[in-house]
């Protein structure tokens, strides 16, 4: 099995859209009147607009694998992306570290970013 898609609810389509896309940096491929489609991997991330008084709390993650966090970390908040936490290390497994560092959409949605880092 593989997760294809992950669908997150919003509230207002249009700036979830441009945060997911401008923002975070995810390709849009396509969009109808309430879904947006992004590409992520080998999954697609799915807006789905709800009207607001539909809105609940979500205790879902979203994570992100990235070649280098740290950069990644710099380059999405340069661009407005409102972390939370500084990358840190979560995880050691040998001679490298798994950095983590997360941040919440416009909605709420909590997602992580996430990456090896090689130990010094």
């Amino acid at each position: 099995m593989e997760i294809a898609r992950v669908i997150l609810r919003c509230a207002d389509l249009e700036r979830a859209v441009q945060f997911w896309r401008d923002a975070v940096g995810l390709e849009l491929i396509r969009q109808s009147e309430s879904f947006a489609f992004f590409a992520a991997g080998s999954t697609e991330l799915i807006l789905s607009e709800v009207p607001p008084e539909n809105m609940v709390a979500s205790l879902t993650e979203v994570v992100f694998s990235v070649d280098d966090v740290l950069e990644t970390h710099r380059r999405l908040g340069r661009r407005g992306v409102p972390f939370e936490v500084e990358p840190r290390p979560v995880l050691s497994e040998g001679n490298r570290h798994l950095f983590a560092t997360h941040f919440r959409d416009p909605d709420g949605n909590l997602a992580s970013v996430t990456g090896w880092v090689e130990a010094s």
